[in-house]
């Protein structure tokens, strides 16, 4: 089975999420930017993947469909880890992370999707799945406003989740959070790498009582170590990083410099399956934890999720709290007091919606 054809398909699909217009690089964000990557087969059969693409899909579609045909078209799609490697090697002149990786991802996610296709099981089953359902947290976005972060904290509750995760820089909206989440719900905190180490000494102090489960990317650069370990040593709190980072090289740095407790590898972003099982070897060999970062709604989505449910660990599902205007997998995207059922149709266990494409594509 050998790879005829690669296409990259922009959608762009409106969300709410119960508070204010968020400001993210100089746009208002109001849609979810998705790059489906659809690799056909000389055979017919069709894997669908995803690469990451906010505010950079023109970017991404640029690499997937003028940089990446020339290595894949006439490959077997057997030979995928060859593929990868060839992919990295033969892009890394424009970058061996960030934009290329993204494309890569989403290339390396359709030939999974394929391989396991090809195979009659879910990705979940072909890596020896053990979960069926998976425990999911809600993922709120940025509201800086506690009266906002308070009211979308009941709302998760009162759906059923049992763990949170905030997007805030400031301790009044977590300290919000905790009050109305009591102490029994896990709660975390992503500061997007908006604080020098210095403001990190002095926000820390003002969140031990808040009992953080975990601290996400704090402080600028995210490739810091040495300041995310310093903020785990002297304070006692878990770290999380991982989300930016690109092959399982990156993880491995970071690994090295004893900096966090729990790693966050993004499928859409690490270079796809291939790395992103690399990384779980890597986190398993050095005793720490994984905690995928998932906030999207493509192919990604249900990768990651596959992943999970091949794990022997408990490792919750981050579910980004949003509602997005369709839905490319219908309800499979939605948990169910707070737990994701994970698709079982063969590849990523569902393919995205024709008309939902059909509806939300973007010319090029």
């Amino acid at each position: 089975m050998n790879i005829s054809s690669i296409e990259a398909i922009p959608l762009k699909i409106p969300f709410t999420h119960g508070g204010p217009s968020i400001a993210w690089a100089g746009r208002d964000w109001q849609f979810l930017e998705i790059v489906l990557v659809r690799v056909e087969t000389d055979c017919g059969l069709v894997g669908w993947g995803e690469a990451f693409s906010y505010n950079c899909q023109k970017a991404v579609m640029a690499m997937i469909e003028n940089s990446a045909p020339p290595v894949l078209v006439g490959k077997a799609v057997s030979d995928r880890e060859q593929i990868m490697h060839e992919l990295q090697v033969g892009m890394h002149l424009w970058g061996r992370y960030g934009i290329s990786m993204f494309a890569i991802s989403g290339i390396d996610i359709a030939l999974w999707d394929l391989a396991a296709k090809a195979a009659n099981q879910s990705l979940g089953q072909m890596l020896g799945r053990h979960k069926k359902v998976l425990p999911a947290y809600a993922s709120l976005l940025k509201y800086r406003d506690p009266e906002v972060v308070a009211e979308q904290t009941a709302h998760a509750i009162e759906k059923g989740y049992g763990l949170i995760k905030l997007h805030e820089a400031a301790p009044e909206p977590v300290k919000a959070a905790r009050e109305i989440a009591g102490n029994t719900v896990p709660i975390m905190l992503d500061v997007n790498c908006a604080w020098s180490i210095s403001e990190a000494k002095q926000v820390v102090p003002q969140l031990i009582d808040c009992n953080l489960h975990w601290l996400e990317e704090p402080v600028w650069p995210p490739e810091n170590f040495a300041a995310l370990g310093t903020l785990r040593a002297e304070y006692g709190i878990p770290i999380a990083a991982g989300e930016n980072m690109c092959t399982h090289w990156q993880f491995d740095s970071m690994f090295g410099g004893d900096a966090v407790d729990f790693a966050q590898p993004s499928v859409t972003k690490v270079g796809g399956i291939t790395e992103f099982l690399k990384v779980i070897e890597l986190c398993r060999k050095r005793k720490i934890s994984v905690a995928p970062h998932s906030p999207y709604f493509g192919p990604g989505f249900l990768a990651t999720a596959q992943l999970i449910s091949a794990m022997d660990e408990d490792v919750p599902f981050e579910r980004f709290y949003m509602t997005p205007e369709a839905s490319l997998f219908g309800t499979a995207v939605d948990p169910v007091n707070g737990n994701l059922q994970v698709p079982d149709g063969p590849g990523l266990g569902l393919d995205p919606d024709p008309h939902v494409i059909q509806e939300y594509r973007l010319s090029n």
